[in-house]
């Protein structure tokens, strides 16, 4: 039953507002009554007053019926849960939509930034530290066979020192 309700929310809120669209017209219909009667040589006060009346009864079940809707649209409009409206889910979908761009934009650059350092480290523009001296080395250039050599003796020892231990 509740889904039933949801559907016809729409149509009941349109069925409303014809019937204020037809207030109105009655309204100044009857306005205009009593301004004919008003306008005669001798106007009848009672028919005056009659049209008068019908007036303001009309125009107060206006007023009512214009509230009622802008209160549902104030509703409507600041995301409060209401019966027959998805703007708070749809308010909801577009605030996720814009987390996920942005999250992707920043793994984007993020990716970018581990490129860049990736390339740099294997162009050599990343400084490494010898573990037997730790002095930085300027960027690598192609080892000769002697220092090839030395480097693989100190690395074998440097892993003879951590069995040991």
């Amino acid at each position: 039953m509740a889904s039933v309700q949801n559907v016809g929310a729409p149509r009941e809120k349109l069925v409303a507002l014809e019937k204020i669209e037809k207030d109105i017209a009655g309204a100044v219909q009857s306005a205009g009554q009593a301004l004919q009667e008003l306008s005669k040589d001798k106007p009848a006060v009672k028919h005056v007053e009659s049209h008068t009346s019908t007036f303001l009864k009309t125009l107060q079940e206006v007023d009512n019926g214009l509230s009622k809707q802008i209160s549902y649209l104030s509703q409507v409009s600041t995301g409060q849960p209401h019966e027959g409206s998805s703007y708070a889910s749809q308010k909801d979908l577009q605030m996720a939509i814009h987390r996920l761009e942005h999250v992707k934009s920043r793994l984007g650059e993020l990716e970018k930034v581990k490129q860049e350092h990736l390339r740099q480290k294997h162009s050599g523009l990343v400084r490494s530290f010898s573990l037997s001296d730790q002095q930085p080395l300027t960027p690598q250039q192609p080892l000769t066979p002697q220092q090839q050599q030395r480097d693989q003796k100190s690395r074998d020892q440097q892993r003879e020192q951590q069995a040991q231990l």
